[in-house]
């Protein structure tokens, strides 16, 4: 989901620096409740699978392997509609001024960083955080 979120971000990011119509941002827009639709169905249903069923059952494991497959089919489908959308001579135009300018470059390489341990520590530290209030409350 950290992944999805992230590229949520840069999707929306680049989509306000362009001149999409109102019919493309809205395609945007789908397919991002889509995909993240698709990754919190996921979860469900791996949490429910895993509170139905503690041992290892290779039905169960089929039930996973569809849903992260939904999941996989739907972000696929989100990155064709990206491609459509952006692959044009404007997007280039874009990254070409962020490139070429040493502050937007540092700030898109600070960005990327950030993300990178959004996506990396997110879980440690949110873990980190409830353990702290675990022992406070104790």
């Amino acid at each position: 989901m950290r992944i999805h979120l992230v590229m949520c971000a840069y999707v929306l990011f680049f989509a306000s620096q362009l001149s999409l119509s109102r019919g493309e941002l809205a395609c945007l827009l789908l397919a991002i409740g889509g995909v993240l639709t698709t990754e919190t169905m996921n979860t469900a249903v791996e949490k429910l699978c895993d509170f139905n069923q503690k041992n290892l059952n290779r039905y169960i494991r089929v039930i996973k392997d569809m849903a992260a497959g939904a999941v996989l089919l739907c972000a696929i489908a989100a990155l064709l509609v990206g491609v459509v959308i952006f692959f044009r001579p404007e997007l280039w135009r874009l990254l070409w001024g962020i490139v070429a300018h040493p502050v937007k470059l540092g700030l898109l390489a600070v960005s990327l960083l950030a993300a990178l341990g959004f996506i990396l520590l997110g879980p440690l530290w949110v873990e980190e955080r409830l353990e702290r209030l675990r022992r406070k409350s104790k």
